[in-house]
């Protein structure tokens, strides 16, 4: 009976840490899913069709399966947790890494999606200022992203689009 309590307490504490992993880690929030209504309106304002799309923290791949039936030209996603990045790799299909998203390459991404925690949110928000493309979209459900450019906002939904600054035009002297 022992060796059943010990396994039964050890399942538990592997559950619970599979949760709460990122947070630990200092690499992003605890595990909760996303809204795919919210997301289904952001992909639909922003128009994935054709597009490259990127989740940043994609769990179990749900917003990534939502993109690539929307039609976008390619969906890729990182995931901090192995057991969410291994059920998202056999669920999707698609590139997914296993690893940090601060260290995830953004740079070719037409539309970001995220959801993390606001203190996340601000950190993320240097580094996509810094990577994306002028003219990239962000999707941010349920908290804002400071210092992008707000496009859309769904109250109810309580998702964000932000879209990445054009790059200011340099004037020439003649």
């Amino acid at each position: 009976m022992t060796a059943v309590l010990l396994a039964v307490v050890l399942a538990a504490l592997l559950a619970v840490l599979h949760f709460v992993w990122p947070f630990l880690a200092k690499r992003g929030g605890a595990y909760s899913t996303s809204s795919v209504a919210a997301a289904r309106w952001a992909f639909q304002v922003v128009g994935v069709r054709g597009k490259r799309v990127v989740d940043l923290g994609c769990g179990y791949g749900r917003v990534l399966a939502l993109a690539k039936s929307m039609g976008a030209a390619s969906v890729a996603g990182v995931e901090i947790d192995p057991i969410r990045w291994l059920i998202c790799t056999a669920r999707c299909r698609c590139r997914v890494a296993l690893g940090d998203m601060f260290k995830f390459d953004v740079s070719n991404a037409d539309v970001v999606y995220i959801f993390q925690w606001p203190s996340v949110n601000a950190r993320l928000a240097e580094k996509l200022r810094r990577e994306l493309r002028p003219g990239a979209y962000v999707v941010s459900y349920m908290w804002e992203v400071p210092g992008l450019a707000l496009v859309a906002h769904n109250p109810a939904l309580r998702v964000y689009i932000y879209k990445r600054p054009e790059e200011p035009r340099q004037e020439l002297s003649h």
